[in-house]
């Protein structure tokens, strides 16, 4: 009788891990399609935020600039959120997957320049919250173009306002991209022609790669010494870069600051509209 209670109660339990084990769910990983769904529900989250009377344009008007840096961060953090990470989704398409990227990359900027809004911080806030934007326009509409990215009636003329900045926001990012390398590879040399004993020049060429034309671009320049030390500072304004055309940047280097080991460019892009 022993053995036979004992055989019971393991069959018993056999039963259940097998019950358990059956009705047991399959962790499933977010593919293509969770991605543009969520995308949905973060962009509507956001819009319906900036439409609700604690958010609105009036709303805002009304905050103090720790207020308004508050709701912005409120914004990004809302689409971050539904979004999740990209790390755990499971891409099939690779396009999707760029486009996935460069929406995040639009938050995280936006989110960096959440310090800069309300602030006298214009260059900065541009090259953070406002690039962060042109990179959210660029990867939703063409998520919404060919992609299945679909919106609620009531957001139409959200994704429709992105539709019709697409080409500015093209613009300003190739133009950005053009900037950001400039800053790694522009090569000032001394120009033997136009230097003597008294005054000394260093020249370099830029060529504008992008098939844009950049109205102005400002040139800081620092002639660094081994020890790191800045010996000399100066600066350049080039205007009117016309698209796939070259320029010479000239800055005079005053000799009596010392040796200098390199020379270093933060190069800035200024637009017109």
């Amino acid at each position: 009788m022993k053995k036979v209670m004992t055989l019971l109660f393991l069959l018993a339990m056999m039963a259940l891990c097998m019950a358990g084990c059956g009705t047991e769910k399959e962790e499933t990983v977010p593919t293509d399609t969770d991605f543009i769904d969520n995308l949905q529900k973060a962009v509507e989250a956001r819009w319906a935020l900036n439409q609700s009377s604690q958010y609105n344009e009036t709303a805002m008007s009304g905050m103090s600039v720790s207020e308004q840096q508050k709701a912005y961060t409120l914004f990004v953090d809302t689409e971050l959120e539904k979004i999740g990470n990209l790390d755990d989704y499971d891409f099939q398409d690779a396009s999707i997957k760029e486009l996935a990227e460069t929406y995040v990359k639009g938050l995280n900027l936006q989110k960096e320049g959440v310090q800069y809004q309300g602030t006298e911080k214009y260059t900065e806030l541009s090259q953070t919250w406002d690039l962060g934007y042109d990179y959210r326009v660029v990867a939703l509409v063409e998520l919404y173009n060919n992609h299945g990215f679909t919106v609620n009636e009531k957001y139409k003329s959200e994704i429709e306002d992105f539709v019709s900045v697409n080409s500015q926001a093209k613009e300003d990012i190739a133009i950005q991209d053009f900037v950001d390398d400039l800053s790694e590879n522009i090569n000032y040399s001394k120009d033997e022609e136009n230097s003597d004993e008294w005054s000394t020049y260093y020249t370099a060429i830029i060529e504008n790669t992008t098939e844009y034309p950049i109205d102005s671009l400002a040139l800081d320049i620092s002639f660094v010494d081994k020890d790191g030390v800045v010996v000399y500072q100066t600066s350049d304004y080039l205007q009117n870069i016309k698209a796939g055309s070259k320029v010479r940047s000239s800055v005079y280097y005053d000799s009596t600051a010392g040796d200098f080991e390199t020379i270093e460019c933060t190069p800035t892009v200024y637009r017109d509209n």
